[in-house]
């Protein structure tokens, strides 16, 4: 029989309670502790899924029966909490983006392998059915040569209507680079190495300290392809994903995170099946695999840096106000 691996959780707002319910489901993992600073959640969450709440995550640390620490707090406390939990050695699991500076990813990312513990992070897009067939259209030279890569993000509001909180608006850790094309330019990373050489422009509301409210960025490739960024909020519409991979022979556009269109030369672009699937638990899945001591398919925190490095580069363009 194999191991069940005990979890402790540090944040149990919106994107923990999804991982709550995760780990519930899945037979190789149980929760034993969860904290948050908010202790009015932090009894609402134990009570629903009866769960043992403790006040400082401190003690998640100390417990000795904990394999696993989940951290789901605010980008700008995933350092400092989250070198205590490389310094306990327990396995760690990290919310994106890894930190809230390149150099706060890089001291976890270093000190992780300095380490040798066990880290992850909850990137679900690599583990959908879309991009597992993007991956393997680019290894079948469907699209041909490279000739453009272009992430583009419709907002009609920012913050979205289910994500309300104290920070997700703030310039100093939210905003939609952040918190949606991060997982885009994971995906970039990870199909064709990092993107450099960025030019931003990037505009804010004329609030003190809210976030962007629109980007226009360019970078390029190793192989010197460009690759154009393109985001903007308060429009009229649905809000609208895509990555579009331009090749000479075809085109492959991931969008709104489940979704593949395909098309070749003078074809129309073609939305492929859709099953429904549970991506955030074939993730935890690897992270089973891991903590057996077998290979396994995870994002880890030198990805999370990588990919830091391109939106610290984004969040630094020059500046305007969007009316």
């Amino acid at each position: 029989m194999k191991n069940v691996y005990n979890v402790g959780i540090i944040g149990v707002g919106v994107v923990g309670e999804r991982l709550i319910k995760t780990f519930n489901q899945n037979p190789r993992f149980r929760i034993i502790q969860i904290t948050d600073k908010n202790p009015t959640r932090l009894q609402e969450m134990a009570k629903k899924y009866d769960l043992t709440p403790v006040e400082h995550f401190r003690e998640i640390l100390d417990n000795s029966l904990v394999d696993l620490v989940y951290l789901a707090v605010p980008p700008k406390h995933h350092h400092s909490i989250g070198m205590k939990i490389i310094e306990s050695g327990k396995a760690f699991f990290c919310e994106k983006p890894l930190a809230n500076s390149t150099k706060e990813a890089l001291d976890m990312y270093t000190f992780a392998e300095e380490k040798g513990v066990i880290n992850a992070m909850n990137f679900p897009l690599p583990y959908t059915g879309a991009v597992n067939k993007a991956k393997n259209l680019i290894q079948q030279d469907y699209l041909g040569k490279l000739r453009r890569v272009e992430l583009t993000g419709y907002f009609a509001e920012w913050p979205r209507h289910w994500q309300q909180n104290p920070w997700i608006d703030t310039r100093e850790q939210g905003g939609f680079i952040r918190e949606v094309f991060t997982h885009y330019i994971q995906l970039v990373n990870s199909f064709y190495g990092e993107v450099s050489d960025i030019q931003s422009q990037i505009a804010y509301p004329k609030e003190q300290g809210l976030s962007e409210r629109e980007l226009l960025a360019t970078g390029k490739l190793d192989n010197g392809v460009k690759v154009l960024f393109n985001g903007l909020c308060d429009v009229g519409r649905e809000d609208f994903l895509s990555l579009t991979l331009f090749g000479e022979k075809g085109v492959v556009a991931l969008r709104n995170w489940r979704n593949i269109w395909i098309a070749q030369k003078d074809e129309i672009l073609n939305q492929l099946p859709y099953e429904e699937e549970n991506t955030t638990n074939k993730l935890v899945l690897e992270l089973a695999k891991a903590l057996d001591g077998e290979p396994a398919n995870l994002v880890t925190f030198k990805e999370g840096y990588e990919t830091h490095k391109v939106i610290e580069a984004l969040l630094q363009g020059g500046q305007e106000n969007s009316g």
